[in-house]
């Protein structure tokens, strides 16, 4: 089906689990994590415009040759490649001009009689999709940013599935998910979630049937094994600040010895003692929590600084999800929110 524009639901992330196995020479972390999606979102929206069609007063990169221009109210979005949603479109860009070449490159040496990889008409078939010369990706942030919950990793998924499509799906899922290792730990699963998410938007895609709404995540965030969603009320708690979330892999190493193994044990974290020992807005946050309401668990998303408050009853959830409102009107920045994790679709 051609498309020249798609809506996504780019969908958060928590992590009823999150330990750190061990560090890697390359000094990123190894980790065993159960993650799953929350029913929140930022709205993504990407069109493919004709080239010099119109012209934008906005801000824009230049990726593999394609004008990629950024629309958002948000002030926080940053508007250069460090933004992770023009990370995402870099990946399949760039995934899509070196498989195209690999390919060219074997048929040529199909017809020298040199390998036995495609033919000269079944490489101009595989490669035969119109690269888009302009596109507008369009982010309605909901989310709050570096908050634990993958909300800009989110973005690079969303982009990453949107324009997949718009191409006429040149990748599987799997093959997103490897490209999705590129632009950020927590992309693989945010792709495979979302794509489970809005899989009606994302019809054709092959490997669709493997998304999952809920992972165990190892490795440094490329191993994804889909899982059993465990459902869940939950009150979303955000104090206001950011935490980096290098900063926290970086501290940790001086707090955690490693064993390489993990317990795949439910409602831990392991960064939890850095963020809450280095911010004291995330510590008041969590202590208020666990002594005014009267949640299942509270544990902090990511590196935080979100907290999570986890219900099996719907109706304690919603009693202390009102309390929860009036307590935050005397604490400037604090942001909550009444979802759920693992629902079924």
């Amino acid at each position: 089906m051609d498309r020249s524009e798609i809506q996504l639901n780019a969908y958060a992330k928590i992590n009823l689990s999150l330990e750190i196995t061990g560090k890697r020479e390359d000094g990123y972390h190894d980790i065993m994590s159960l993650m799953q999606d929350i029913d929140l979102y930022d709205v993504i929206t990407i069109k493919n415009c004709a080239e010099n069609g119109t012209k934008y007063n906005l801000p824009h990169c230049t990726i593999d040759g394609v004008v990629v221009y950024l629309c958002t109210d948000a002030k926080t979005i940053p508007a250069d490649m460090s933004n992770l949603a023009f990370k995402g479109i870099k990946a399949v860009l760039g995934g899509y001009m070196g498989r195209k070449m690999a390919a060219e490159a074997g048929a040529d040496a199909e017809q020298s009689g040199e390998t036995d990889g495609m033919t000269p008409d079944e490489a101009e078939d595989d490669f035969c999709i119109n690269i888009p010369r302009e596109l507008v990706v369009s982010i309605d942030k909901r989310l709050p940013v570096a908050a634990g919950i993958a909300g800009g990793s989110g973005n690079g998924a969303a982009c990453m599935l949107g324009l997949n499509a718009l191409m006429g799906y040149p990748f599987s899922l799997r093959e997103l998910m490897e490209l999705g290792v590129r632009v950020g730990a927590d992309v693989p699963f945010s792709l495979m979630m979302n794509a489970r998410r809005n899989a009606g938007m994302l019809a054709g895609m092959a490997g669709l049937e493997e998304a999952s709404a809920a992972a165990w995540v190892s490795g440094i965030g490329d191993i994804v094994e889909p899982a059993s969603p465990i459902s869940r009320h939950v009150i979303m708690a955000n104090p206001g600040i950011s935490v980096s979330t290098k900063d926290a892999y970086t501290a940790i190493d001086s707090l955690k010895s490693y064993s390489g193994e993990s317990s795949k044990k439910l409602f831990i974290n392991d960064l939890e003692s850095y963020t809450l020992a280095g911010y004291p807005e995330a510590a008041e946050l969590k202590h208020l929590m666990e002594e005014e309401i009267e949640a299942d668990t509270v544990l902090m998303s990511g590196s935080g600084p979100t907290m999570i408050a986890y219900y099996s009853e719907q109706d304690k959830a919603c009693s202390d999800f009102s309390k929860l409102e009036k307590i935050s009107k005397s604490h400037n920045g604090w942001r909550i929110w009444f979802t759920q994790t693992g629902c079924t679709l």
